[in-house]
């Protein structure tokens, strides 16, 4: 999971909750009469660009039209219209997710089953649904507008590609909100809550790995100093911003994709 760093509200969002404060996220999504419909379809295209397409959760790139697979996930309950704040239009509260592997459209994901490959807002959604996550989930897992650019919270663990708390950075962190005693722990209750190291998850992230270990293979072929070659695979898996599978690339490449980052004033 990556820092999320929103840019303003889509202003046919602030003219909507202006005149109609108390509407719920769904009303105004089923509002054809007031342009709602309109207004959801902003919201979701605008958080899928300020994440430059990515799953607030897993990275993956988000690229199917299908709306369903264009989520727009609530991070607080979008139900909770308090008089000083209404959750379902608070643009801050908003958060462009994938479809956490609910829909299988390929020979590849229908070989993962279900739910035991579901993840992101489908994980938790259903951790909620059988009682293992309350509704209001701030403190038990992290929310991706509080994770910090630098340092680096997660690592990678070879072999499985499982994501992990780095341990060394957690402790140099302080998580404002977190119901647990340290950081590392929420941060591995992020992760086994997202369900971030599901099989269909992991085997993705095998199989970035493998590309990179071939592209380190092909520089090594033609002469590149071992010092140069990270510097390169910077060059190569981000010359997009952002790339798919981000922490996957910052944890397996190191320090130059941090140097890098700050370089070019990384914020999210």
């Amino acid at each position: 999971m990556k820092r999320v760093s929103k840019g303003a509200s889509p202003s046919s969002l602030n003219e909507y909750a202006t005149n109609h404060p108390n509407t719920t996220w769904e009303e105004m999504a089923n509002d054809n009469t007031c342009g709602g419909s309109l207004v959801a379809h902003d919201c979701r295209n605008k958080a899928i660009d300020d994440q430059y397409g990515l799953c607030a959760y897993c990275e993956q790139r988000i690229s199917s039209v299908t709306p369903m697979r264009r989520r727009l996930e609530h991070f607080h309950p979008k139900s909770d219209v308090e008089e000083l704040r209404n959750w379902g239009l608070d643009w801050s509260n908003m958060l462009a997710t994938c479809d956490g592997g609910s829909w299988k459209v390929s020979d590849d994901e229908k070989s993962y089953s279900l739910p035991e490959n579901l993840s992101c807002d489908e994980h938790k959604n259903r951790m909620v649904g059988t009682g293992k996550l309350p509704i209001t989930c701030e403190g038990y897992i992290i929310n991706p507008l509080d994770v910090p650019a630098f340092p680096n919270l997660f690592s990678l663990e070879g072999g499985t590609w499982c994501l992990k708390p780095d341990i060394e950075t957690c402790e140099e962190v302080t998580i404002l909100c977190n119901s647990y005693e340290t950081t590392a722990e929420l941060i591995n209750q992020t992760i086994s809550i997202l369900n971030l190291n599901c099989d269909r998850l992991t085997k993705k992230r095998e199989q970035l790995v493998y590309n990179i270990n071939r592209n380190i293979k092909t520089l090594r072929d033609k002469g590149y100093a071992p010092s140069d070659v990270p510097v390169k695979l910077v060059d190569r898996y981000f010359k997009d911003k952002w790339p798919e599978f981000f922490t996957t690339l910052r944890c397996f490449i190191g320090a130059a994709v941090d140097e890098y980052l700050e370089t070019n004033g990384y914020c999210g």
